[in-house]
């Protein structure tokens, strides 16, 4: 933590002076060596030739000596300020000696643009923020050229993402393309809070009201439901109260845990011994909607959960309207934040105890690439290197200590308060000193950083859930163009009919006694078929 005290305000202008001496005294063969973690000084090069032809430190601040421009392309989100004024970024150019000539568009229209580019050929140095998908990744790297290998180049300048790929090979297995190469570099997300999607919430006031104590399994669950239903827990004399909020239709495949129906390969699948399945015409997922149902049928789930009518939900999370509910982070609900209260996976009917709604930590797969036509493509990873470690975690998302945060009685990073009560919103003024408002960037988060969305309630919840996430969390695959195709042209028709059937079985227009019915359509869809292509792509990436 030390570390991560330093006072980046003081570490640019002494890296800034070091610079302009630099550049002074070419005459100098020596100068002090720093860790590419701590930028507090410039790099040296023992062979001041070399240095000076070819302007580069391979470690420390600045990355060059004289200044170079970089162009790169991205998506802006609404929050945040134009790029070049954003002040992290401003900062880091001065620490780095690298300009970026920031060429990014508004989240509407982007993808048509970035394949207008890649189209065209008119290709910028690298790519920020620009959401390059598996497909992309495919199309653009391997088939195209037009995005290079990153491999080497990782391997050589990017100590922080080495380390990182190295700790968790499943992470790296999931971002190599088919030829064996990796091509972008994510955003990653390792903190307690990112590591799953939904957090389960109880309301404590409505279960001192009602006399109950926290669930623990799924019967004791429906127990405490009845009770949020018919003993008035808000006190106001009316039957309004909603025992159980579920967000939307797609929400329900995430939340099957305790029928043991895992979320592998960020889809509904369970692996064990090697062998992947999917498990959507299981027993196991029948039982889970006919629970579903039955909650549904006895107005204990949120009768309107299938409309997606967001408006409607963060109303009722704003007024407390839920008994229990899941959310990833309280954000939306902060005003009655303190009326919920975090608790276990419940057991289910075989003893299942598991929170499957769990991730890798890989956010953005194609947060960062570098074209075919960049000239400085070792500056380009050094430069984005320095955001997976911890203190450069840091800098990006809460900037400069005592100018934009501090550290509070905890030795936890705390945004000033003009920041966090600006009159125009945090989010506005946070978009100002970086580009964390939409997610996507090339960082790191850990659990010192995650704090600039995630509120210390969501934190305590978080860690309640963490001992129940899977032993292992196996990444997105990647496929091969041909296996690319044809898993879109599946999933498109399959999740489609998945969802409308899902939802007629919870809501009661299905009576179950059209399952095989059900089973037979995904069957002829082409189930069987993606099992296999999945299985494949599984035994390629990890040789299982």
């Amino acid at each position: 933590m030390g570390k991560l005290r330093k006072s980046l305000g003081i570490i640019i202008c002494m890296a800034i002076v070091v610079s302009l001496f630099a550049a002074c005294s070419k005459d100098d063969t020596t100068s002090p060596t720093t860790d590419v973690n701590t930028p507090s000084s410039s790099s040296s090069n023992t062979d001041e030739a070399t240095e000076e032809k070819s302007n580069f430190n391979k470690t420390g601040f600045p990355i060059v000596n004289e200044p170079i421009t970089l162009t790169a392309f991205g998506s802006r989100d609404q929050n945040q300020a134009e790029w070049k004024n954003v002040k992290m970024l401003k900062e880091y150019e001065k620490l780095t000696n690298v300009h970026i000539d920031y060429q990014e568009v508004p989240a509407q229209g982007f993808d048509e643009k970035k394949n207008l580019l890649f189209a065209s050929n008119d290709l910028p140095d690298i790519f920020i923020r620009a959401f390059i998908t598996p497909v992309e990744i495919s199309m653009y790297g391997p088939e195209s050229g037009q995005l290079i290998a990153l491999d080497d180049l990782i391997a050589e300048y990017a100590p922080n993402l080495t380390k990182i790929y190295n700790d968790n090979p499943l992470i790296k297995a999931s971002l190599t393309a088919a030829d064996g190469k990796m091509y972008t570099v994510p955003a990653l997300d390792f903190s307690d809070t990112g590591r799953m999607g939904f957090k389960q919430w109880i309301n404590q006031e409505w279960l001192a009201a009602v006399g109950k104590e926290v669930p623990k399994t799924i019967e004791e669950f429906k127990d405490v439901l009845k009770a949020f239903r018919d003993n008035d827990p808000n006190k106001n004399g009316e039957k309004d109260e909603i025992p159980l909020g579920v967000r939307e239709p797609s929400s329900v495949y995430v939340l099957g845990g305790s029928f043991g129906l895992d979320h592998q390969m960020k889809e509904c699948i369970n692996i064990e011994d090697g062998k992947v399945h999917f498990w959507l015409t299981d027993d196991r997922f029948k039982e889970y909607l006919q629970y579903l149902n039955e909650l549904y049928t006895e107005k204990l789930l949120w009768q309107d959960y299938y409309k997606n009518d967001r408006p409607a939900w963060r109303s009722n999370l704003a007024n407390a309207s839920f008994g229990a509910m899941y959310m990833p982070y309280s954000d939306v609900f902060l005003n009655v934040e303190d009326q919920y209260i975090g608790y276990e996976p419940l057991k289910g009917p075989y003893g299942d105890q598991l929170w499957s709604d769990a991730n890798d930590g890989v956010g953005a797969v194609g947060a960062f690439a570098i074209s075919s036509t960049c000239e400085y493509p070792e500056v380009a990873m050094r430069w984005v290197d320095f955001f997976y470690s911890e203190e450069g975690s840091l800098y990006f998302r809460f900037g400069i200590e005592g100018e934009t945060f501090y550290y509070d009685e905890n030795n936890v990073p705390r945004f000033k308060e003009e920041i966090l009560k600006d009159e125009r919103g945090f989010m506005t003024a946070l978009g100002e000193i970086n580009l964390v408002p939409g997610g996507g960037f090339p960082c790191l988060i850990t659990n010192v950083t995650d704090g600039v969305v995630a509120s210390d309630k969501t934190k305590e919840v978080a860690s309640m859930h963490m001992p129940y996430l899977p032993e292992k969390i196996y990444s997105a695959p990647s496929f091969n163009v041909e296996e690319r195709e044809r898993v879109n042209a599946i999933i498109q028709d399959l999740n489609k009919y998945r969802d409308e059937a899902v939802t007629k079985f919870i809501i009661g227009e299905w009576g179950f006694d059209k399952w095989e019915e059900y089973c037979d359509t995904l069957n002829k869809i082409g189930l069987p078929e993606l099992e296999q292509i999945y299985q494949q792509a599984f035994e390629r990436m990890y040789g299982e």
